[in-house]
């Protein structure tokens, strides 16, 4: 048993880089490992006596070896508690015209740190179908809120990521890569230029800029849900994170869409800078050197209460969006980049979407 408890911003592993990486590497192989998704109470060599691990915990076979992980000996799990963990094998991060490198950049140091395999894609590999290829898109962020890949996409790419995702792909969009997917009302260039894929839109269009850019705190609707895991000990749970003039999602009617997480508080920008130290991350101090930042009545009136994360499924594939920059990293804090606790934000929407595609 891998106990991967977050209590606050601390969490019960000391190297939570580490022990996903590994756990990659093992997922590769083709060996099993399955996750605690309920709060279970059991016992272990540890604590006979019985004691609460949360979801988001590792069980493996006793005779995988793990380094830098802390571990217990568990006793009789209940086997209605655990769930299969999966990746995806082929996944695609579309590195197209406008996929803007100071979003792509942090993708990478992700995948790194947490042994990720990804090829990067062109457009020209998009408008080729080589989609087809794989079983997981991901879409970072842009300049503008989605309609600028139409450049380099066109009807022919916009098309071939329809298919890919109709036909049973999932698809990960972070900020612009989110905006991207959603639906329009017919008539106006937000219908040529977004992808019209989900029944949710931007509650105010095209306009991004009216928001600007700051630290959030977002919560989570369901803190049982997979994209959750290790990062909610109970209702409610909050995580902080970098905004960047992501969407406000807004359900349209009779919509199949599902929230995961809401915009709840307001917590810094370079109008209101915070107190604690920035140093170890670049991105949240160029955050609030941003020319266009966030303000406590922006926010109030722009995201509070609106959808930060949302799923919806589009013919047999399926979708995460996050509005906020999970791959940005905490909002500035002490942790050390690679084990920040956003970090694993994206790491379990790749490993819910790899469930839902029956990887």
């Amino acid at each position: 048993m891998i106990p991967m408890t977050r209590l606050g911003q601390e969490s019960y592993q000391p190297r939570r880089s580490s022990i996903y990486k590994q756990l990659n590497q093992i997922l590769l192989e083709g060996k099993e490992v399955q996750q605690v998704k309920k709060k279970t109470r059991f016992a272990t060599e540890r604590f006979p006596e019985g004691h609460l691990f949360f979801p988001g915990s590792f069980l493996l076979a006793s005779e995988v070896e793990m380094k830098d992980a802390r571990m217990d000996r568990a006793e009789s799990v209940p086997s209605d508690n655990l769930a299969p963990l999966k990746l995806a094998k082929k996944i695609a991060f579309l590195d197209g015209q406008n996929c803007a490198t100071f979003c792509s950049d942090p993708f990478r140091l992700y995948f790194d740190a947490y042994g990720v395999p990804v090829d990067w894609l062109t457009d020209e590999d998009v408008r080729l179908g080589k989609l087809e290829n794989y079983d997981l898109l991901i879409v970072p962020g842009g300049p503008d809120a989605g309609e600028s890949y139409y450049e380099g996409l066109g009807e022919k790419g916009y098309e071939e990521i329809r298919h890919f995702v109709q036909r049973g792909g999932m698809y990960l969009g972070s900020c612009a890569g989110s905006y991207f997917p959603l639906s329009a009302e017919r008539g106006t260039t937000q219908s040529d230029v977004w992808l019209n894929m989900i029944e949710a839109t931007d509650e105010f269009g095209l306009d991004y800029w009216r928001t600007g850019t700051g630290f959030v705190r977002i919560e989570f609707e369901d803190v049982d849900h997979p994209v959750a895991r290790s990062l909610a000990l109970g209702e409610p749970s909050t995580m902080d994170v970098i905004y960047w003039e992501g969407p406000a999602f807004s359900l349209l009617d009779d919509s199949n869409v599902n929230v995961i997480a809401r915009y709840k508080n307001f917590l810094a920008s370079g109008t209101s800078r915070p107190s604690w130290s920035l140093e170890n991350n670049q991105i949240a101090k160029d955050a609030m050197e941003w020319s266009n930042p966030l303000t406590q009545e922006r926010f109030e009136h722009h995201l509070k209460g609106y959808p930060a994360i949302v799923e919806a499924s589009y013919g047999k594939g399926h979708m995460v969006l996050l509005s906020p920059h999970a791959e940005f990293g905490t909002c500035g804090t002490e942790h050390a980049m690679a084990d920040n606790p956003n970090y694993v934000l994206l790491m379990n929407s790749i490993y819910y979407l790899s469930s839902k595609g029956g990887v």
